[in-house]
Protein backbone atom coordinates (compact mmCIF):
# COMPACT_ATOMS: atom_id res chain seq x y z
CA UNK A 1 0.00 0.00 0.00
CA UNK A 2 0.98 3.26 -0.60
CA UNK A 3 0.28 6.69 0.51
CA UNK A 4 0.53 10.04 -1.82
CA UNK A 5 0.31 13.63 -0.28
CA UNK A 6 0.25 15.73 -2.78
CA UNK A 7 1.06 19.83 -2.19
CA UNK A 8 -1.45 20.86 -4.09
CA UNK A 9 -4.77 20.35 -6.70
CA UNK A 10 -2.88 20.03 -9.73
CA UNK A 11 -0.40 18.05 -7.72
CA UNK A 12 -3.06 15.28 -6.51
CA UNK A 13 -4.72 15.02 -10.75
CA UNK A 14 -1.10 14.78 -11.54
CA UNK A 15 -0.33 11.73 -8.94
CA UNK A 16 -3.94 10.45 -9.82
CA UNK A 17 -2.57 10.18 -13.46
CA UNK A 18 0.19 7.96 -12.93
CA UNK A 19 -1.19 5.52 -10.50
CA UNK A 20 -2.50 2.72 -12.35
CA UNK A 21 -4.35 0.39 -10.60
CA UNK A 22 -7.13 1.01 -7.90
CA UNK A 23 -6.96 3.90 -5.90
CA UNK A 24 -8.47 5.99 -2.96
CA UNK A 25 -8.15 9.51 -1.99
CA UNK A 26 -8.37 9.77 1.97
CA UNK A 27 -10.17 13.02 3.63
CA UNK A 28 -11.43 12.26 7.11
CA UNK A 29 -10.90 8.74 6.84
CA UNK A 30 -13.82 7.86 9.52
CA UNK A 31 -14.93 4.70 7.02
CA UNK A 32 -11.74 4.13 5.06
CA UNK A 33 -9.85 3.98 7.73
CA UNK A 34 -12.02 1.52 8.97
CA UNK A 35 -11.66 -0.28 6.15
CA UNK A 36 -7.68 -0.39 6.17
CA UNK A 37 -7.58 -2.10 9.46
CA UNK A 38 -10.18 -4.65 8.24
CA UNK A 39 -7.90 -5.74 5.62
CA UNK A 40 -10.84 -5.03 3.16
CA UNK A 41 -8.10 -2.55 1.28
CA UNK A 42 -5.03 -3.75 1.64
CA UNK A 43 -2.96 -2.87 -1.75
CA UNK A 44 -4.71 0.20 -3.26
CA UNK A 45 -2.67 2.96 -3.17
CA UNK A 46 -4.08 6.02 -1.00
CA UNK A 47 -4.28 10.05 -1.51
CA UNK A 48 -4.42 12.05 0.83
CA UNK A 49 -6.07 15.00 -0.01
CA UNK A 50 -7.78 16.89 3.73
CA UNK A 51 -4.72 19.22 3.87
CA UNK A 52 -5.61 20.92 0.87
CA UNK A 53 -7.56 24.50 1.69
CA UNK A 54 -8.92 24.95 -1.75
CA UNK A 55 -11.48 22.24 -0.66
CA UNK A 56 -12.24 23.34 2.45
CA UNK A 57 -14.88 26.06 3.91
CA UNK A 58 -18.14 26.95 3.39
CA UNK A 59 -19.15 30.44 1.38
CA UNK A 60 -21.99 32.59 -0.57
CA UNK A 61 -21.69 33.46 -4.32
CA UNK A 62 -23.99 33.68 -7.17
CA UNK A 63 -27.19 33.07 -5.03
CA UNK A 64 -25.50 30.19 -3.74
CA UNK A 65 -24.17 28.91 -0.71
CA UNK A 66 -20.87 26.83 -1.55
CA UNK A 67 -19.66 23.75 1.01
CA UNK A 68 -16.18 22.51 -0.01
CA UNK A 69 -15.87 19.39 -0.29
CA UNK A 70 -13.33 18.79 2.82
CA UNK A 71 -15.67 20.98 4.93
CA UNK A 72 -15.91 18.54 8.53
CA UNK A 73 -19.67 18.12 9.81
CA UNK A 74 -18.30 20.18 12.51
CA UNK A 75 -17.20 23.08 10.14
CA UNK A 76 -21.29 22.80 8.83
CA UNK A 77 -22.66 22.43 12.32
CA UNK A 78 -20.98 25.73 13.51
CA UNK A 79 -21.24 27.84 10.27
CA UNK A 80 -22.88 31.26 10.56
CA UNK A 81 -23.66 31.64 7.25
CA UNK A 82 -25.49 28.37 7.28
CA UNK A 83 -26.98 29.14 10.53
CA UNK A 84 -28.39 31.99 8.78
CA UNK A 85 -29.23 30.62 5.12
CA UNK A 86 -30.19 27.18 5.54
CA UNK A 87 -30.75 26.50 9.48
CA UNK A 88 -33.06 23.65 8.29
CA UNK A 89 -29.68 22.04 6.22
CA UNK A 90 -27.57 23.03 9.42
CA UNK A 91 -30.30 21.72 12.31
CA UNK A 92 -30.66 18.27 10.55
CA UNK A 93 -27.05 17.18 11.04
CA UNK A 94 -26.49 18.26 14.82
CA UNK A 95 -26.92 14.66 15.39
CA UNK A 96 -24.69 13.27 12.74
CA UNK A 97 -22.01 10.54 14.41
CA UNK A 98 -20.10 11.50 17.79
CA UNK A 99 -18.39 14.74 18.20
CA UNK A 100 -14.76 13.02 17.36
CA UNK A 101 -16.17 11.96 13.93
CA UNK A 102 -18.19 15.42 13.22
CA UNK A 103 -14.51 17.21 14.08
CA UNK A 104 -12.62 14.61 11.47
CA UNK A 105 -15.42 13.54 8.81
CA UNK A 106 -16.36 15.23 5.40
CA UNK A 107 -19.41 16.24 3.34
CA UNK A 108 -17.34 15.07 0.32
CA UNK A 109 -16.84 11.93 1.80
CA UNK A 110 -19.65 10.81 2.99
CA UNK A 111 -21.54 11.59 -0.39
CA UNK A 112 -18.56 9.92 -2.19
CA UNK A 113 -18.75 6.61 -0.11
CA UNK A 114 -21.90 6.10 -1.84
CA UNK A 115 -24.11 4.40 1.59
CA UNK A 116 -27.69 3.99 1.42
CA UNK A 117 -27.34 5.52 4.74
CA UNK A 118 -25.33 8.43 4.03
CA UNK A 119 -26.98 11.07 6.46
CA UNK A 120 -26.06 14.37 4.19
CA UNK A 121 -27.74 13.13 0.76
CA UNK A 122 -31.67 12.99 1.83
CA UNK A 123 -31.17 16.57 2.42
CA UNK A 124 -28.92 17.94 -0.55
CA UNK A 125 -31.83 15.81 -2.67
CA UNK A 126 -34.77 18.19 -1.06
CA UNK A 127 -32.71 21.13 -1.52
CA UNK A 128 -31.86 20.80 -5.09
CA UNK A 129 -28.10 20.84 -4.83
CA UNK A 130 -25.23 20.12 -7.17
CA UNK A 131 -21.83 18.89 -6.73
CA UNK A 132 -19.10 20.75 -8.46
CA UNK A 133 -16.86 18.03 -9.72
CA UNK A 134 -13.37 18.32 -10.41
CA UNK A 135 -10.20 16.70 -12.98
CA UNK A 136 -7.27 18.28 -14.03
CA UNK A 137 -8.53 20.31 -17.25
CA UNK A 138 -12.28 20.20 -16.42
CA UNK A 139 -14.87 21.54 -13.69
CA UNK A 140 -18.49 20.66 -14.16
CA UNK A 141 -21.56 20.95 -12.26
CA UNK A 142 -24.27 17.97 -11.50
CA UNK A 143 -27.50 17.54 -9.59
CA UNK A 144 -27.07 15.13 -6.56
CA UNK A 145 -30.00 13.49 -7.76
CA UNK A 146 -27.92 12.56 -10.82
CA UNK A 147 -24.77 11.64 -9.08
CA UNK A 148 -25.65 7.94 -8.29
CA UNK A 149 -25.69 4.97 -10.65
CA UNK A 150 -26.15 2.55 -8.09
CA UNK A 151 -25.06 0.51 -5.34
CA UNK A 152 -21.12 2.85 -4.70
CA UNK A 153 -21.52 3.74 -8.25
CA UNK A 154 -21.71 7.31 -9.45
CA UNK A 155 -20.96 9.57 -12.98
CA UNK A 156 -17.62 10.11 -11.62
CA UNK A 157 -14.99 10.04 -14.27
CA UNK A 158 -11.21 8.38 -13.36
CA UNK A 159 -9.30 11.42 -11.82
CA UNK A 160 -12.16 13.34 -10.97
CA UNK A 161 -13.68 14.81 -7.68
CA UNK A 162 -15.79 16.19 -5.95
CA UNK A 163 -15.03 19.57 -5.19
CA UNK A 164 -18.00 20.88 -3.89
CA UNK A 165 -21.89 20.89 -2.77
CA UNK A 166 -23.78 24.11 -4.45
CA UNK A 167 -27.13 24.81 -2.48
CA UNK A 168 -29.29 27.57 -3.43
CA UNK A 169 -29.24 29.67 -1.04
CA UNK A 170 -32.81 30.35 -0.95
CA UNK A 171 -33.61 26.68 -1.00
CA UNK A 172 -35.25 26.42 2.20
CA UNK A 173 -37.23 30.05 1.79
CA UNK A 174 -41.49 29.71 2.21
CA UNK A 175 -41.01 25.63 3.03
CA UNK A 176 -41.83 24.09 5.75
CA UNK A 177 -39.30 21.41 6.76
CA UNK A 178 -39.38 17.58 8.27
CA UNK A 179 -36.19 15.42 8.85
CA UNK A 180 -36.29 12.33 10.40
CA UNK A 181 -33.76 9.52 10.73
CA UNK A 182 -35.04 6.15 12.68
CA UNK A 183 -31.86 3.88 14.24
CA UNK A 184 -31.74 1.76 17.44
CA UNK A 185 -30.37 4.54 19.74
CA UNK A 186 -29.61 8.26 19.41
CA UNK A 187 -26.13 8.86 19.75
CA UNK A 188 -23.97 7.41 16.93
CA UNK A 189 -26.36 5.84 15.13
CA UNK A 190 -27.28 4.30 11.64
CA UNK A 191 -30.26 5.02 10.28
CA UNK A 192 -32.74 1.98 9.27
CA UNK A 193 -34.47 5.06 7.33
CA UNK A 194 -34.10 8.41 7.08
CA UNK A 195 -36.79 10.78 5.39
CA UNK A 196 -35.91 14.55 4.42
CA UNK A 197 -39.06 17.23 3.03
CA UNK A 198 -40.02 20.52 2.55
CA UNK A 199 -43.56 21.61 1.74
CA UNK A 200 -45.25 24.90 0.90
CA UNK A 201 -48.66 25.29 1.93
CA UNK A 202 -51.05 27.78 -0.39
CA UNK A 203 -55.05 27.84 -0.17
CA UNK A 204 -54.56 24.66 2.12
CA UNK A 205 -53.42 23.05 -0.93
CA UNK A 206 -49.76 21.28 -1.35
CA UNK A 207 -48.48 23.80 -3.99
CA UNK A 208 -44.88 22.10 -3.54
CA UNK A 209 -43.18 19.29 -1.66
CA UNK A 210 -40.09 17.64 -1.84
CA UNK A 211 -39.15 14.26 -0.16
CA UNK A 212 -36.49 12.38 0.12
CA UNK A 213 -34.93 8.69 1.62
CA UNK A 214 -32.28 7.26 3.10
CA UNK A 215 -31.93 3.70 3.73
CA UNK A 216 -35.01 2.42 1.64
CA UNK A 217 -32.83 2.20 -1.84
CA UNK A 218 -29.41 0.77 -3.00
CA UNK A 219 -28.76 5.01 -2.69
CA UNK A 220 -30.83 8.20 -1.36
CA UNK A 221 -33.15 9.12 -3.69
CA UNK A 222 -36.20 11.55 -4.67
CA UNK A 223 -39.40 9.90 -4.24
CA UNK A 224 -40.92 12.15 -7.44
CA UNK A 225 -44.11 9.92 -7.77
CA UNK A 226 -45.14 10.93 -4.47
CA UNK A 227 -44.04 14.25 -4.57
CA UNK A 228 -46.60 14.34 -8.33
CA UNK A 229 -49.23 12.71 -6.75
CA UNK A 230 -49.32 14.56 -3.54
CA UNK A 231 -49.14 18.05 -5.62
CA UNK A 232 -52.34 20.51 -5.68
CA UNK A 233 -54.59 18.63 -3.31
CA UNK A 234 -55.18 18.88 0.23
CA UNK A 235 -54.87 16.64 2.90
CA UNK A 236 -58.20 15.99 3.07
CA UNK A 237 -58.07 14.72 -1.09
CA UNK A 238 -55.11 12.34 -0.18
CA UNK A 239 -55.71 8.74 -1.30
CA UNK A 240 -53.02 7.05 1.27
CA UNK A 241 -53.80 3.83 -1.01
CA UNK A 242 -52.61 5.52 -4.01
CA UNK A 243 -50.02 7.16 -2.38
CA UNK A 244 -48.67 3.84 -0.72
CA UNK A 245 -49.12 2.25 -4.26
CA UNK A 246 -46.73 5.51 -5.73
CA UNK A 247 -44.45 4.50 -3.14
CA UNK A 248 -43.68 1.05 -3.87
CA UNK A 249 -42.73 2.10 -7.19
CA UNK A 250 -40.12 3.91 -6.15
CA UNK A 251 -38.57 2.33 -2.89
CA UNK A 252 -37.20 -1.02 -2.69
CA UNK A 253 -36.44 -1.63 1.50
CA UNK A 254 -34.38 -4.85 2.64
CA UNK A 255 -34.26 -6.99 5.69
CA UNK A 256 -30.43 -6.90 6.87
CA UNK A 257 -28.85 -6.44 10.48
CA UNK A 258 -30.22 -3.97 10.93
CA UNK A 259 -34.22 -3.91 10.73
CA UNK A 260 -36.18 -5.74 8.45
CA UNK A 261 -37.95 -4.35 4.97
CA UNK A 262 -41.73 -4.44 6.21
CA UNK A 263 -40.48 -2.30 9.40
CA UNK A 264 -38.67 0.11 7.02
CA UNK A 265 -41.44 0.23 4.52
CA UNK A 266 -44.32 0.77 7.19
CA UNK A 267 -42.14 3.42 8.92
CA UNK A 268 -41.60 5.09 5.88
CA UNK A 269 -45.62 5.58 5.54
CA UNK A 270 -46.18 6.74 8.84
CA UNK A 271 -43.25 9.45 8.30
CA UNK A 272 -44.94 10.26 5.31
CA UNK A 273 -48.72 11.09 6.97
CA UNK A 274 -46.92 12.95 9.73
CA UNK A 275 -44.83 15.45 7.80
CA UNK A 276 -48.24 15.69 5.57
CA UNK A 277 -50.42 16.14 8.46
CA UNK A 278 -47.61 18.39 10.37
Amino acid sequence: MKFYKPKSLLELFETSEKIEGKKYFLAGGTDINVQIKNGIIKDESIIFLNHLTELKGVLQSDNHIIIGALASFRGIIESKLLKNKLPFFQNSLQEFASPLIQTTATIGGNIANGSPTADVVPLLLVLNAKLKLFSKSKLREVPISEFYLGYKKFILKRNEIIGAVLIPENAETGYETFYKKIGSRKALTIAKLAIAGLKRISNNKIEDIKLAVGSLNEYPRRLYKVEEYLKNKTVDEIDFFELESQLKKEITPITDLRSDKEYRYQVCVNLIRTFLNH
